[in-house]
């Protein structure tokens, strides 16, 4: 006859035995809190992957936008900074991300190093949803406005959909450069290529107007 062993009648490994005699010893409470802090790790080790890779696409998708424009100026995109550099008929061109004043929504620069000392001066359009037409103002001496001679309407065109932004045309003699400054729709509301030039033609149009104006008895300003 074949013995037959039911498991109990086996020889205990030694864990087995362990856990017999401490299984009554487990705090229950102290099981429940090693079983959260396992899913907290857990929840925390997942958020931070799923950060790195968001990050990670948010800076290719602002590579993709940048790498154009960087290119049409033949310089270099900085995703860090959210910029490009690079020169435009022999100036200093820039386009850049920034933050818009108070940290409420973001704006794009388009800039164009054009020293020409004497006064700044700013022209702005900005949508009204109570009237079809946006507001459109010119903050400066007025004299130097007549001096500038700008058809800012039409030079406004250079923005896509220029009736339904909010943008403006500033010379900053401090910093000695012509802006235009658009507010961002989304975090990748950026200009093509091809926009991006036609601006900077228009700003190089703007400073050669403003280097007139600022020195109207110097003939050699703009030649």
């Amino acid at each position: 006859m074949i013995a037959i062993f039911e498991p109990r009648d086996g020889v205990p490994f030694w864990h087995d035995e362990w856990m017999r005699r401490n299984r009554r010893r487990v705090n229950p409470y102290l099981a429940t809190a090693v079983a959260m802090c396992a899913i907290v790790l857990l929840s925390l080790a997942g958020t931070a992957y799923l950060a790195a890779v968001m990050n990670r696409r948010a800076k290719e998708d602002l590579l993709a936008r940048l790498a154009p424009l960087a290119a049409a100026i033949d310089g270099t995109p900085d995703i860090d900074e959210a910029r490009v550099e690079g020169r435009y008929d022999g100036q200093i061109a820039i386009g850049r991300v920034a933050n818009a004043p108070g940290g409420f929504g973001r704006l794009f620069h388009v800039e164009l190093v054009d020293a020409a000392g004497g006064q700044g001066w700013e022209w702005s359009s900005l949508p009204d949803k109570k009237r079809p037409d946006p507001v459109r103002t010119f903050e400066g001496d007025g004299a130097l406005r007549e001096r500038l001679g700008i058809d800012f309407d039409e030079v406004a065109t250079v923005v896509p959909d220029d009736r339904a932004q909010r943008f403006g045309f500033l010379y900053d003699p401090d910093a000695g450069m012509v802006r235009l400054t658009r507010e961002m729709r989304s975090r990748l509301d950026i200009p093509d290529a091809e926009t991006f030039r036609a601006q900077l033609e228009t700003l190089r149009r703007i400073g050669e107007a403003n280097r007139r104006a600022q020195s109207p008895n110097d003939v050699s300003c703009c030649k």
